[in-house]
């Protein structure tokens, strides 16, 4: 991901990085879900990096290029019927994520409407972190 952003700053004067971390950057994942077992903590630590990385590269990079990080829940995808029952269960808007659902925040931040935006990490996870 760095060797991505470093890329683009050396290749464009203006623009917005968009980069992607998951709700278990910001906390930890359930081993409830997972059936007592736990989620490989690489994944958590490497979603906690993007989220530091983006702040870091934000700085770095301002005041032409702005950097931000989306930070999504779970997205219903191919899990079997029992794990998105559970999921959904635990999320304050009691459903998982649709995949399109993450289109107007990354149109927004690729926007000039987010032009005075940089540094920031928004979770779109139904609420999860909320708890």
């Amino acid at each position: 991901m760095f060797s991505v952003c470093r890329e683009f700053a050396r290749n464009n004067k203006r623009g917005s990085i968009v980069n992607f971390s998951a709700s278990t950057g910001l906390v930890s994942a359930r081993p409830d879900l997972y059936d007592g077992g736990h989620k490989h903590i690489a994944y958590s630590v490497s979603k906690a990096g993007v989220i530091n990385l983006t702040k870091f590269l934000a700085v770095h990079l301002a005041p032409n290029i702005r950097v931000n990080c989306v930070a999504p829940g779970g997205a219903k995808s191919t899990q079997d019927i029992k794990f998105i029952k559970q999921y959904s269960s635990l999320t304050p808007l009691g459903r998982m994520m649709e995949k399109n659902e993450l289109n107007g925040i990354i149109d927004f931040l690729c926007s000039q409407y987010s032009s005075y935006v940089t540094g920031a990490t928004f979770v779109v996870d139904g609420g999860w972190t909320a708890w």
